[in-house]
């Protein structure tokens, strides 16, 4: 029976081992029983710190009556989709053309081929409203098998054929190319940025998800590009200080939650992600040196505006990086890893309630700020009420401090979290996804060089050297998505994302530490990378071994991912993934073929950027900074000195915008200040003389800059 998940990798689907429900999980042998009884399949598609999964699993798939149901009328397949991004992508096209919408959990009714005739997402047990009962779509899923069958199959190659086009669509993308040159692009992106930046952040309406890649891109239009720098900074501003000052940060515990289900930012999903928490570390690292430099290039209300998200992003890098260390870090084995996710449930007076280890009710709040009220200015704290618990309120700040206010906060936050230490903890999902651990790695890194924290580097050396341990086969040459408890899951290649991923962390260590060895392991994965290729397109795809379930149901299976979503596209980790190794290759004087032909590569990979500037620029940010780094008039630096305050000036504003550096002592010479030589490709200008020398020759004229062709 359902034991069949009990040992399972995913945390997901060994919630569900208990249940009654005939539980297979996703693979060859499922679908073989459907065809062998003759049954359809239901696939119920979530993952472990889902809050609405574990609803619809208590309500229904605890059900005996369910149960039995679902036993005896169809193979049930419990999928993780952080384990299977393929197959849940391909069955959210399918839920999002039958709906509109999408959203997890996501329930999937296929023929035992695996086409899917019916979906939808969260079912109540009992019918509400216009949502029909869990038992009642099962009936009626069954009767239309037996007396509809027919009718299910075409509609099946109906909708299979509808994912193709939408498929073909997507793939065309890559094709897509432009004669405006990359950085008119990233322009015509900062531009549409401006104008999108709504009064309380962000670009779009509530639900507030964080638009972390396409800030990070921002900040290079703000340094390079004066004509517009302050209008681009006020809208990275405005998302920035929502994000950090809100709610979607736990200011009591570090970290970052998945997204506010609010216009003004102040109520998370109390989920918490390691993607979305790596993503934030690199973006509040770089937002924390790159704001201060903006102060240090105005004057008056800017500059002290500057100074004050610079200290903001830093306070928040740093509550990212306590997190990561004391909430996901798991070291009960000898391979310390980052686990996948917290989970927004725990448990309040015997029930499971979303963010009940994350909020206060009024008497908690009273007793936490009692002593504190004459030292906590008016507007400066909020406590906002959760609209499915309103007795209970989260907590944010509602403004940036002043300096005389930070101790009094400090010990609101104390007395807060002395609330949360008798209360259960969100469970942890302990499954180590490769490419989410390799973003952390790499935002450790950042945070390493940009503001100088040195645990930030002895964790993500840590965490590298346990990854490449666990997760990479020496004999085959593969790199395992995910483990358990220090085993690799079977049959579970890493995909594109993972091996891309992974690579630019192994580039950021090498940058970071300058140990040879992290450069040679993402050369490995690069290398194996390049099976990824489709010999017949010459594109990438997302997986190397696809399913023919998946393959049925969408003719874009070949083609790599090119839009960014919640984790960035993986063909623009793969092309950000080759230039800055081509880039390590030009500063360290081996620039090879090898090199030059994974800059062409990442070129093309990244070229459809420049030709959806305008009307995806969110959507294509990662793109558009790969477009940016490579079209930039400077590819790398030489140094004549590193230990100055000067030199350790510019190390950071070149690690920001994707620029290598090394030392060149003879650069010195006889004078007086910093020597730095920029050069690009295999091509070095004469040196100048200071940070203010460098900031010029950076700087880009938008109609005559590289060609993104």
């Amino acid at each position: 029976m359902a034991q069949r998940l009990a040992g399972a990798a995913s945390q997901y689907l060994r919630q569900h081992a208990h249940q009654l429900v005939d539980w297979f999980p996703y693979g060859d042998e499922a679908f073989e029983q459907a065809r062998l009884r003759d049954v359809p399949v239901m696939l119920s598609i979530g993952y472990a710190a889902c809050h609405w999964c574990h609803v619809m699993s208590h309500e229904s798939f605890d059900d005996p009556q369910i149960a039995a149901l679902l036993n005896e009328n169809f193979v049930a397949i419990k999928v993780d989709r952080e384990e299977h991004p393929l197959v849940d992508d391909t069955y959210m096209m399918a839920t999002q053309a039958l709906t509109g919408a999408g959203g997890w959990p996501m329930t999937i009714f296929a023929l035992p081929d695996g086409r899917t005739v019916h979906a939808g997402t969260y079912y109540p047990k009992e019918p509400r409203g216009r949502t029909p009962g869990f038992s009642q779509v099962l009936q009626a899923v069954h009767e239309a098998w037996e007396t509809k069958r027919e009718g299910l199959e075409e509609q099946a190659a109906m909708l299979a054929d509808h994912l193709a086009e939408l498929g073909s669509r997507q793939s065309a993308l890559l094709a897509l190319d432009s004669r405006e040159p990359a950085q008119s692009a990233l322009a015509t992106a900062t531009e549409r940025w401006i104008l999108t930046t709504r009064a309380e952040g962000g670009f779009t309406p509530a639900p507030k998800f964080p638009p972390t890649w396409a800030l990070k891109t921002l900040w290079h239009s703000i340094i390079t590009r004066p004509g517009s720098s302050q209008e681009a900074f006020n809208a990275a501003a405005t998302s920035l200080e929502a994000m950090f000052l809100g709610g979607l940060q736990d200011h009591v515990d570090g970290g970052f939650a998945r997204y506010c289900v609010d216009e003004n930012w102040s109520v998370p999903h109390f989920e918490k992600m390691l993607y979305d928490n790596a993503g934030l570390l690199s973006l509040a690292a770089r937002s924390a040196v790159l704001a201060s430099e903006v102060a240090a290039s105005t004057s008056g209300e800017a500059a002290e505006q500057a100074q004050n998200l610079a200290q903001l992003a830093r306070s928040s890098a740093l509550g990212i990086i306590g997190f990561l260390d004391e909430e996901l870090l798991i070291e009960s084995g000898p391979h310390p890893a980052f686990a996948a996710s917290l989970d927004a449930d725990s448990a309040r007076d015997g029930a499971q309630i979303e963010g009940a280890y994350y909020s206060y009710n009024r008497e908690q709040i009273t007793q936490a700020t009692e002593q504190l009220r004459s030292r906590l200015a008016q507007g400066l704290v909020r406590f906002a009420p959760i609209a499915e618990d309103p007795q209970y309120f989260c907590f944010s700040l509602a403004r940036m401090p002043e300096p005389g206010e930070q101790g009094a906060i400090d010990e609101l936050v104390s007395a807060l979290r002395q609330l949360r230490s008798s209360r259960i903890r969100p469970v942890r999902d302990e499954k180590v996804v490769a490419g989410w651990n390799a973003l952390a790695i790499e935002a450790l890194c950042d945070a390493f060089v940009l503001l100088g924290e040195p645990r930030a580097l002895e964790l993500a050396e840590r965490v590298a050297a346990s990854l490449w341990a666990t997760h990479w086969d020496e004999e085959t040459r593969r790199l395992a998505r995910v483990s358990f408890a220090g085993r690799p899951a079977p049959n579970n290649e890493g995909t594109l994302q993972d091996y891309a991923a992974l690579a630019l962390a192994f580039l950021a260590l090498k940058q970071a530490t300058g140990e040879a060895k992290w450069g040679q392991r993402a050369s490995q994965l690069l290398l194996r990378a390049e099976d990824f290729v489709d010999p017949a397109t010459g594109v990438p795809r997302d997986a190397i071994q696809v399913d023919a379930r998946i393959a049925a149901q969408r003719s874009d299976v070949a083609a790599v991912s090119v839009l960014d979503d919640a984790l960035p596209a993986a063909g623009a980790l793969y092309a950000k993934a080759l230039a800055l190794r081509a880039m390590q290759g030009m500063a360290e004087g081996n620039y090879s073929e090898n090199h030059a032909a994974g800059l062409e590569t990442a070129r093309a990979l990244s070229a459809h950027a420049v030709a959806l500037a305008s009307e995806a620029a969110t959507q294509v940010a990662t793109a558009l900074e790969v477009q940016s780094i490579i079209s930039a008039p400077v590819h790398y630096l030489a140094l004549g000195s590193w230990d100055t305050a000067e030199a350790g000036r510019v190390r950071k504003l070149a690690w920001a915008l994707g620029l290598n550096v090394h030392y060149a002592p003879e650069l010195a010479g006889e004078a007086a200040g910093l020597r730095i030589q920029p050069c690009r490709e295999e091509l070095c200008q004469m040196p100048v003389e200071g940070f203010g020398k460098l900031m010029d020759l950076l700087q880009i004229n938008d109609r005559a800059g590289g060609s993104g062709n």
